[in-house]
């Protein structure tokens, strides 16, 4: 698995406003295929935005909902990175991630789907004390991920 990071200036998250700018949705996915050819050559590849905080702050993990990404939560990263080192992924097939073929044909197929491939990721990042937090979707995979890790983790 590829990990990709970036780190990015508070003030562009911020200024980020959105905008409908086209109604025509077979631009929309030809467009978004040929941006995700250039940026996604691997098959499982997880983007992330990382920001950094205060040394010896605690590090923030945050998972988007379903068929959402990072970007969901750009109005709250000024004021978590003030706390927190904050790290925004995408889970696979969604926002900036690779989109890899989903063969799951029942629940625990899927739920290892993505709970493996974030496994992946925390191992390629080294990361083993963190807060895990997700929303909607992201707040179902943070939870069963937390079950099935051999990590000391709180759920509340």
């Amino acid at each position: 698995m590829t990990v990709a990071s970036s780190s990015k200036s508070r003030s562009f998250w911020s200024s980020l406003r959105w905008i409908l700018t086209s109604t025509d949705h077979i631009h929309i996915i030809v467009t978004e295929k040929r941006i995700l050819s250039i940026v996604n050559d691997e098959p499982r590849f997880i983007n992330t935005v990382t920001f950094d905080s205060k040394p010896d702050s605690p590090m923030l993990v945050m998972v988007h909902g379903y068929a959402a990404s990072q970007g969901f939560f750009f109005r709250n990263f000024d004021a978590l990175a003030s706390r927190f080192g904050t790290i925004a992924v995408d889970q696979l097939g969604w926002g900036g991630s690779s989109r890899p073929n989903f063969t799951c044909r029942n629940t625990e197929e899927t739920e290892a789907w993505f709970i493996d491939s974030f496994k992946e990721w925390r191992k390629a990042k080294s990361l083993s004390n963190f807060i895990l937090f997700g929303h909607s979707f992201g707040g179902y995979v943070a939870a069963k991920y937390a079950r099935s890790s051999t990590l000391s983790m709180y759920i509340t």
